[in-house]
């Protein structure tokens, strides 16, 4: 990916892609420790001291590959970090956005033909990309120039491996660790191909990837602590003094605890005990819940959206507020690095008219019981369409009965049912 005159570099392909051979990095997302990550900072922070001082050609000094592997491991090891990513991707998929072009009055009309060909799954992809880079730090995107033509979408979108990219070098290694050989995606081969979204910084997994390692082995403690402590103790006496006899009387009391049946002596006794409820494990279970709620309130906004629950109305419609806040923050993020770097390419090849942006449709975000009230109103106070009505709840309506309802006109209430 370099147009520098030098053997070491690739050639590149006609269609201005990396050489089609595979890149080449190494995976180590198992056993992962809170000091790998502390020696991954001491790295990176030698290299920002001292980036200034030394040549970017030749040199490797933004390897991020060990990061990465921290970054993954907490991703695949932890159920929840997993469940919050979910639905932060929840919220800017599906039929949210749109291409669409600005009036004098400043109110943006959707293209209908244009918005199909952003639709499909290499979309979602570029989508998740610049969403990943505000986690990861950063994300190489890859634009293909085919075209489906069953479809007439667009081919060939990926997301380069973020172990071989450099991304304040702006630079891709065949071989992660190595510099040659290498693409500079700042040259005029490569730099409509390919959209480097860096975010300038580690990304939101550099606060999370600390809570998690510690998360894993309270979690082990917890697990240990449960199987020591959390079943009771059965004292068994035998009159026969023989140790052969002890022992199968030991060995017998250990099978009762999964068998649930046990065969003793005449004379033999057994005694249960239970163990006093002293909330040890609270030790365990709290620094858990604590390291839920910090990453569900840096990644979202809220734990209570992430599937926490609150005591109350009022604090569930405050956390609602502050998740929509952050939603809207991040749709924002995603619209400009769309209109900035993805649709321009997109135009220049021809797959998209000039003249439109990517935009998310300014639509209230609400649930069932809050849109079906707003409906009530609409319908007492407006002619409401029966199209309208079927694309928000799937119901087939004939014509209005009537748009206005007077005050002594009994009326239905839509959510009991109730006549009044």
């Amino acid at each position: 990916m370099a147009d520098k005159s030098t053997k070491n570099f690739p050639a590149p392909q006609k269609d201005g892609v990396m050489a089609d051979n595979a890149l080449q990095a190494y995976y180590r997302t198992s056993r992962k420790i809170i000091q790998e990550y502390s020696r991954e900072l001491d790295r990176y922070n030698r290299y920002r001291s001292a980036r200034a001082y030394l040549s970017a050609a030749g040199t490797l000094i933004d390897n991020r590959g060990g990061l990465i592997d921290l970054y993954e491991a907490c991703l695949q090891q932890d159920a929840h970090i997993k469940s919050v990513i979910e639905t932060l991707e929840s919220q800017v998929l599906g039929e949210r956005y749109m291409m669409a072009m600005q009036q004098k009055d400043g109110r943006y009309v959707k293209d209908v033909e244009e918005t199909k060909k952003i639709q499909g799954t290499n979309f979602i992809t570029i989508i998740k990309g610049i969403l990943e880079a505000k986690l990861y730090g950063y994300t190489l995107i890859e634009l293909g120039d085919s075209i489906d033509p069953l479809t007439g979408r667009l081919n060939g979108v990926n997301i380069i491996e973020r172990r071989n990219v450099l991304p304040d070098q702006n630079y891709v290694v065949k071989r992660q660790g190595q510099y040659l050989p290498g693409w500079d995606i700042t040259s005029a081969a490569y730099r409509n191909n390919y959209v480097l979204v860096n975010n300038g910084d580690l990304g939101m997994f550099s606060a999370t990837t600390p809570l998690i390692l510690a998360k894993k082995y309270t979690f082990g403690n917890y697990i240990s602590f449960a199987q020591t402590y959390g079943q009771p103790i059965i004292q068994g006496k035998s009159v026969d003094d023989g140790v052969e006899a002890k022992q199968q009387l030991a060995n017998d009391i250990a099978k009762s605890a999964s068998q649930r049946i046990i065969v003793t002596g005449l004379q033999d006794e057994l005694t249960v005990h239970a163990l006093a409820m002293s909330n040890s494990e609270k030790i365990f279970t709290g620094a858990i819940d604590m390291v839920n709620a910090e990453v569900s309130n840096l990644i979202v906004g809220s734990e209570s959206m992430a599937g926490a629950t609150q005591s109350y109305v009022g604090s569930t419609g405050a956390h609602q507020d502050i998740f929509r806040d952050r939603i809207e923050v991040y749709r924002e993020y995603i619209e400009n690095v769309m209109n900035e770097q993805i649709i321009p390419r997109l135009v220049l090849r021809g797959f998209l008219e000039a003249g439109r942006e990517f935009k998310y449709a300014n639509k209230l975000e609400m649930d069932t019981t809050n849109r079906v009230a707003l409906f009530k109103i609409l319908v007492e106070n407006y002619a409401v369409s029966p199209e309208e009505i079927e694309k928000e709840f799937g119901v087939v309506v004939d014509k209005q009965l009537a748009t206005t309802i007077s005050s002594d006109t009994p009326s239905a209430n839509f959510l009991t049912g109730e006549i009044k």
